[in-house]
Protein backbone atom coordinates (compact mmCIF):
# COMPACT_ATOMS: atom_id res chain seq x y z
CA UNK A 1 0.00 0.00 0.00
CA UNK A 2 1.97 3.47 -1.39
CA UNK A 3 -0.09 5.98 1.40
CA UNK A 4 0.67 3.44 4.40
CA UNK A 5 2.53 6.42 5.93
CA UNK A 6 -0.27 8.69 5.92
CA UNK A 7 -2.33 6.10 7.52
CA UNK A 8 -0.32 5.30 9.67
CA UNK A 9 0.24 8.97 10.71
CA UNK A 10 -3.22 9.40 10.89
CA UNK A 11 -4.32 6.68 13.70
CA UNK A 12 -1.52 8.35 15.60
CA UNK A 13 -3.19 11.67 15.27
CA UNK A 14 -6.47 10.11 16.32
CA UNK A 15 -4.83 8.09 19.02
CA UNK A 16 -2.99 11.45 20.35
CA UNK A 17 -6.57 13.46 19.87
CA UNK A 18 -8.18 10.93 21.99
CA UNK A 19 -5.47 10.51 24.85
CA UNK A 20 -5.75 14.73 25.03
CA UNK A 21 -9.41 14.61 25.45
CA UNK A 22 -9.07 12.48 28.07
CA UNK A 23 -6.40 14.19 30.49
CA UNK A 24 -7.13 17.97 29.36
CA UNK A 25 -9.44 18.73 32.62
CA UNK A 26 -10.58 22.55 31.54
CA UNK A 27 -10.83 25.14 28.91
CA UNK A 28 -7.16 26.54 30.05
CA UNK A 29 -5.73 23.56 29.14
CA UNK A 30 -7.12 23.29 26.04
CA UNK A 31 -6.12 27.00 25.29
CA UNK A 32 -2.71 25.89 25.90
CA UNK A 33 -2.72 22.56 23.85
CA UNK A 34 -3.80 24.75 20.41
CA UNK A 35 -0.81 26.76 21.60
CA UNK A 36 1.55 24.32 21.26
CA UNK A 37 0.31 22.51 18.08
CA UNK A 38 0.27 25.75 16.57
CA UNK A 39 3.96 26.57 17.71
CA UNK A 40 5.34 23.29 16.44
CA UNK A 41 3.31 23.93 13.02
CA UNK A 42 5.62 27.05 12.47
CA UNK A 43 8.57 25.50 13.79
CA UNK A 44 7.94 22.30 11.29
CA UNK A 45 7.51 24.86 8.13
CA UNK A 46 3.20 23.06 8.05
Amino acid sequence: MPDAGMFAAADQITVAVHDLGLVLTDEAQVDEAVELVAEAQKRAGV
